[in-house]
């Protein structure tokens, strides 16, 4: 049964700590209106001023399969795991995002120029209707930092810098040389300024790095969504398309090298065959003219077919041996440059093709990213690795195959022998015939030979296509991406509310005073007897000026709780005191002797905060003879005993001069004799002490009363002031020490709307009898000046 009553308290201690929330931030709510309306403002002024951004979406398919190779030679590549799928996206997305390929897009559409027209908030970008295309013929320093404002004023006239100048024309602005070209200025665009804007290449490959992004649609996908985003749609889909143009052309440009480097080859080799084989048919015709021969013998033709077939085959394997020379000394050059490909004519063996296939394309590849990116790059450390191993394999593939094609060519040439010991049996005159048309029978096999890789060569040029296909060409959404209007309203909404919530939050943190009744309870454990409300009046007697007011109430119920202090005691003496001057000492305890006075009771109180007395100003009486006259012995009591104008049955003994010494004369007995003496003529006795805090005053008079009122204000007093008030009542320094909680301002949100009838605001919802306190209307000035208004003594 204990436990269930202890979690209902615990639910109801959760409730009040909510009601309480709400109320310490709804007593900001001006806060967060003006929050609310200044950031709502920002969100527009941001839309307003902000360039509506598009996003363009292009879709491209990277193809597989890389070359020509045979299965063969793409299972040895798969083996070495050299080209992984992964390897080979990651490689295109970083050549799609190349400076080469942005340099491109730029020229072809002229995009190293923007345009302009000035709005009332922002600048628009215009694209397509260009009122006038502008060159700039000679650079500045000012070409790329600063705009170009030209003003169309007629069909063959615009104004810049507040200069006429004719279109067509060489002018020399701010910015550099320029010409403007027109065939014809629209209208709509006359008066209008045009804003120019010359775009550094590297600055604007920078920003548009930052737009682009290329991502695979799944990781062992092959197919790149490529994005962009652009005030322009049109503008954005035209950068899209040409990317992927510009990329498919590189693609097939990188796959041309090695063909156009065999058909050099083959060309350089034609026009030397061409020319000996002239020779060599020069001498066959020389030497029938000069020894009268028609034709050969049939033994003789026998001869020239069977040598003809044996001297083209070793031409066919001395040129492979010639490729291999060259691939030899491509595999083993050190460098890293962009080294032009060796032919590969006549060379069939499977795996050398396809690994030097695959080198060209990574060497052409590696070129491409180092524009973009440092040989630190960790990509172009793959390339070197891949590089050097497919280099390895190219030598070692090299040596086997140079080791076969010397065998072959041993063996031919040992076939030659036997053809020359053949010709020794011809006559002698036929026999020179021979060796001459032998030899125009090599040149012009040779010739052929070359004649028909040279059209092979061809059709492979024109045959080649790009590794990738355009899935979806370049589009744009609908609507804008950014700023999207009701997610920017929504963001700038909630920082309306999260500002004002987050300084009332940290200011809750950083407040290091008593703000609420919890803040008590929680570092220390003596009882708060009266909580009064804060008063702006200008009465300080407000029990007796205005008694059915929420203060008065307030202090009539702190003088009821009173009465279970000193039973029995046909004189009561009541002590307040407080930690530092000004949290209302002097006020509670004036109001609290009018109010015991109102009840047929006679009371007196003394001014004994001798070094800052307060009291007789309040209420107006002469304080030239008073306490400190009396305790050096100058007068009696009776000659300083005044009665309280306002109240009847109320008496104050006022401090009198304040004295060098006050401790001194508090310890001299006299104060003694004077608390007797009073206690054997008034029903209360009320001592306004000095603060604790400061002096010891308080303490020396502690040992007369029989009940203590520790004063603490409403957001005023320190925390750590707590600990001293709870030291002085662990170790009952004081008599009956209480706490009278004082200067409440409950409209201040901070929980203290409830207790002692008293609603919210300034009502309080009590109409018993006593009239309703009205919260004046204050002007922002009259605000700054609360506390100097305030008496709260």
């Amino acid at each position: 049964m204990t436990e269930d009553i202890d979690k209902l308290v615990g639910l109801e201690e959760k409730k009040v700590d909510v009601r309480e929330l709400f109320f310490r931030y709804i007593y900001y709510w001006k806060w967060f209106v003006l929050s609310m309306i200044v950031l709502l403002t920002l969100g527009y002024l941001y839309i307003k001023t902000t360039t509506p951004l598009y996003q363009i979406e292009s879709d491209l398919l990277i193809k597989q399969d890389k070359g020509n190779t045979n299965d063969a030679s793409d299972n040895i590549l798969k083996s070495l795991d050299l080209f992984s799928s992964n390897k080979i996206i990651d490689n295109e997305i970083e050549i799609l995002k190349s400076y080469t390929l942005f340099d491109k897009v730029v020229k072809d559409l002229g995009l190293d120029i923007s345009y302009f027209i000035k709005g009332s908030a922002r600048r628009y970008p215009i694209y397509e209707s260009l009122p006038f295309r502008i060159q700039l013929i000679r650079p500045n320093s000012l070409s790329f930092t600063e705009d170009l404002t030209i003003v169309p004023l007629t069909d063959t006239e615009v104004e810049i810098g507040g200069k006429k100048v004719s279109v067509n024309q060489p002018f020399q602005s701010e910015v550099g040389l320029i010409v403007i070209t027109s065939n014809h200025i629209p209208a709509n665009f006359y008066n209008k300024q045009i804003i120019i804007k010359f775009n550094n290449l590297a600055s604007s490959f920078q920003e548009y790095s930052k737009i682009l992004s290329i991502v695979p649609v799944s990781k062992e996908g092959t197919v790149l969504i490529i994005t962009y985003q652009d005030a322009i749609p049109k503008r954005g889909a035209d950068i899209l398309n040409t990317l992927i143009r510009e990329y498919n052309s590189a693609s097939v440009e990188d796959k041309n090298k090695v063909t156009a480097s065999t058909l050099s080859f083959i060309e350089e080799r034609l026009k030397k065959l061409a020319d000996e084989l002239g020779a060599a048919e020069n001498k066959v015709e020389s030497y029938k003219s000069t020894n009268k021969i028609a034709d050969i013998s049939a033994q003789s033709q026998a001869f020239i077919q069977g040598v003809q077939q044996n001297d083209t085959e070793l031409g066919k394997l001395n040129i492979q041996l010639s490729v291999l020379d060259n691939l030899v000394k491509f595999a083993n050059d050190p460098g890293r440059g962009e080294t032009r490909m060796p032919s590969m004519m006549g060379i069939e063996d499977p795996t050398l093709l396809a690994s030097v296939n695959q080198l060209a394309e990574i060497e052409l590849k590696r070129i491409s990213l180092l524009q973009t990116v440092p040989e630190t790059n960790p990509i172009i450390h793959s390339f070197n690795d891949q590089i050097t191993s497919l280099k390895a394999s190219i030598n070692q593939s090299v040596q086997n195959l140079r080791a076969a094609l010397l065998v072959t060519k041993q063996q031919l040439e040992s076939k030659n022998s036997k053809f020359d010991s053949i010709i020794g049996q011809v006559p002698s005159k036929e026999r020179g015939l021979l060796d001459v048309m032998r030899q125009q029978d090599i040149k012009n096999t040779l010739f052929t030979f070359l004649l028909q890789k040279r059209e092979e060569q061809e059709m492979a040029l024109a045959s080649n296509l790009a590794d990738s296909r355009t899935v979806d060409t370049a589009r744009s959404t609908p609507n804008p991406i950014k700023p999207v209007v009701p997610i920017t309203m929504a963001i700038f909404f909630a920082l309306g509310l999260i500002i004002p919530f987050t300084i009332i939050y940290v200011k809750g943190i950083l407040n290091n005073r008593i703000t609420k009744r919890e803040d008590i309870d929680k570092i220390t454990k003596a009882p708060v007897i009266a909580e009064i409300g804060h008063s702006t009046e200008s009465d300080q007697l407000i029990v007796v000026e205005k008694p059915r007011s929420m203060i008065a109430e307030q202090v009539r119920a702190f003088r009821t709780n009173l009465q279970f202090y000193g039973a029995g005691e046909t004189s009561k003496i009541l002590l307040f005191t407080s930690s530092v001057s000004g949290e209302g000492k002097s006020f509670i305890s004036l109001n609290l002797g009018a109010s015991l006075a109102m009840s047929a009771k006679k009371v007196v109180i003394l001014e004994l905060d001798l070094r800052k007395p307060k009291l007789h100003f309040a209420i107006n009486v002469d304080n030239s003879k008073g306490l400190s006259n009396y305790l050096v012995g100058a007068c009696s009591y009776g000659d300083i005993l005044k009665e309280v104008p306002q109240q009847a049955g109320y008496y104050i003994i006022p401090s009198g001069p304040i004295p060098p010494n006050p401790a001194e004369l508090l310890l001299n007995g006299r104060i003694d004799v004077l608390i007797n003496d009073l206690k054997k003529e008034f029903d209360y006795i009320i001592i306004d002490a000095p603060p604790i805090g400061l002096v010891t005053d308080a303490q020396i008079l502690g040992k007369f009363a029989h009940a203590t009122a520790f004063i603490i204000r409403h957001n005023y007093t320190l925390k750590n002031q707590l600990y001293l008030i709870d030291d002085l009542y662990r170790n009952n320094k004081f008599p009956n020490l209480s706490i009278v909680f004082n200067a409440i301002d409950y409209s201040s949100g901070y929980g203290y709307g409830y207790g002692y009838g008293y609603g919210y605001g300034y009502g309080y919802g009590y109409t018993g009898g006593y009239y309703i306190e009205e919260k004046p209307k204050k002007g922002f000035l009259s605000k700054l000046k609360k506390s100097k208004r305030s008496k709260a003594n």
